[in-house]
């Protein structure tokens, strides 16, 4: 059989009611933000103590689920199958891969959230397990972010990228969420239910990067004015957003191969200058013992973190912090993992489980131990006072202690570019993945398609215009409750695909078409 890029994942795109659905309900949400941004706020507002009341405490399970799978696939005969036929090579370099999948994935948020998350812990210890401003308080901000951006986190995004690049490169689907399900739906993915599961995707896509280019542009608006005394406002927000999502748009509009393939590896080789430099000039002995004491913290509270039942049961810090960050995970796991399948063609699955799973997890341990050890012993020997601003102004705290270090301008001067690419490949690839999904799954959406999409940073600017962070955060919540479901249903989808394959291999037939009641 000849390597399947067929049936939608080539050819001419065409725009159906994924398209004009989505159209319709984006521009009216955003119409009626702005008419009504406090209605819109009080609802996001309700819908997200609903939805977290509701199925907040099946997040973790879920989460965990999905860590556990993606580990079995990766130990089991499962793990050498192909996202493609047997002759399928790699479309992409090693390097170049990680480094998209890489940008794409952390976006914004990592740098400052790198810094600032184990300074807010250190202040409101996780779930009461110690005094704020303890060494044990300490030690619980490290590993909860390790747990927050660790294995759980990314594990997400590779049951989205291996359950639809297998589905799309073994069996010549499109490359859509729906069309992975049909292992387990059926025809049914053809109708109605198909369109609403690639409808909820589009719209987890567009509240995902949302959340995250809203919260990145008020950390750096925060950022500018500590600086720079730039004026905190909403209409330096929007300047923010606009200026950056037109250098996205004009390299989204280049394709994968250049725009975002190039951006992604001088993202990645700046974020490593920049992580080299604090290292080295930073508390490297603090730096080191953070990094031992977190892992070792780590892997002995993994199951308690896990299943969010360390500390206080029921507090509000589970819900703030521990539903909010899988919800938010979850949020992104259509955009990253569409993108992941996209460009994990010819990779096995245990190839992909360890590029997305380990290597990620390996770079985010290393770079909370460097940045979070940094900003501890920084403020632990009294030479910054950030830890009680960290939760609102997470670049303020950033730049407190980059502040700090011997060379402090070189810092500053990695850290613009950084900034700006964080944000630029993020926004780029959930254009590209908006405008695939929105055209049947095209592996090369029309550039005026990608174009429109682009006004996904007008969602941002709702959300900011309506309660900030509160608006941000609850969107986040309400967008991953429906594809939580999702998530399983691939989850089992994927395992029938992959178990119906084998047994052909094993008795000699064909591998790649569907069943005929599929």
């Amino acid at each position: 059989m000849s390597d399947p890029t067929t049936d939608g994942t080539a050819g001419r795109p065409r725009l159906g009611p994924v398209f004009y659905v989505s159209l319709v309900l984006s521009v009216g949400f955003i119409a009626v933000g702005f008419a009504v941004p406090s209605r819109v706020a009080d609802a996001l507002d309700a819908a997200r103590r609903l939805v977290v009341g509701t199925f907040g405490p099946a997040y973790p399970i879920t989460v965990l689920v999905l860590l556990v799978f993606v580990a079995a696939l990766a130990v089991t005969p499962f793990g050498r199958m192909r996202l493609g036929t047997a002759d399928t090579r790699p479309e992409f370099g090693r390097l170049s891969w990680l480094a998209m999948l890489l940008s794409a994935g952390v976006g914004l948020s990592f740098l400052f959230w790198g810094t600032a998350e184990p300074l807010i812990h250190l202040a409101d210890p996780p779930g009461g397990v110690a005094e704020p401003g303890s060494a044990e308080a300490a030690a619980a901000g490290v590993r909860y972010s390790f747990l927050f951006w660790g294995l759980h986190a990314w594990a997400i995004y590779a049951v989205v990228g291996i359950a639809v690049g297998y589905s799309s490169f073994r069996h010549g689907r499109k490359l859509l969420v729906s069309a992975a399900l049909r292992p387990l739906l059926g025809s049914r993915v053809d109708g109605p239910l198909g369109k609403v599961v690639d409808i909820l995707a589009v719209f987890a896509i567009l509240f995902g990067v949302a959340t995250s280019l809203g919260l990145g542009t008020r950390e750096l608006n925060a950022g500018l004015g500590h600086v720079l005394d730039v004026p905190e406002s909403y209409g330096v927000k929007i300047a923010i957003i606009a200026g950056l999502m037109t250098v996205s748009t004009i390299s989204a509009m280049t394709g994968l191969g250049r725009g975002i393939r190039v951006l992604s590896l001088v993202n990645i080789a700046l974020c490593a200058v920049l992580l080299g430099f604090v290292l080295i000039l930073g508390p490297t002995a603090d730096i080191l013992g953070t990094l031992g004491t977190g892992l070792r913290d780590y892997v002995g509270s993994f199951v308690p973190m896990s299943l969010a039942t360390e500390g206080a049961a029921g507090d509000t810090w589970t819900q703030e912090w521990i539903f909010f960050f899988w919800a938010w995970w979850i949020g992104w796991a259509p955009f990253v993992g569409t993108f992941i399948a996209r460009i994990s063609r010819g990779r096995t699955i245990r190839s992909v489980v360890a590029g997305v799973v380990l290597v990620p997890t390996a770079v985010s341990v290393g770079w909370f131990s460097v940045f979070g050890g940094t900003a501890l012993q920084r403020e632990q020997a009294g030479t910054v006072a950030v830890s009680d601003v960290a939760g609102n102004t997470k670049s303020v705290a950033t730049v407190e202690v980059l502040g700090s270090l011997p060379g402090a301008t070189v810092a500053f001067v990695l850290l613009v570019p950084v900034l700006a690419l964080l944000f630029i490949t993020s926004a780029d690839s959930a254009s590209f993945m908006l405008g695939s999904t929105t055209s049947g799954g095209s592996m090369k959406p029309p550039r005026p398609l990608r174009l429109m999409w682009s006004f996904a940073a007008a969602f941002a600017a709702v959300l900011l215009l309506g309660r900030g962070v509160t608006s941000l955060q609850g969107s986040a919540v309400v967008a991953a409750a429906p594809f939580a479901v999702i998530l399983i249903g691939l989850c089992v989808s994927l395992t029938l695909s992959l178990w119906r394959d084998r047994a052909a291999e094993r008795a000699g037939r064909p591998v790649g078409g569907d069943p005929p009641d599929s």
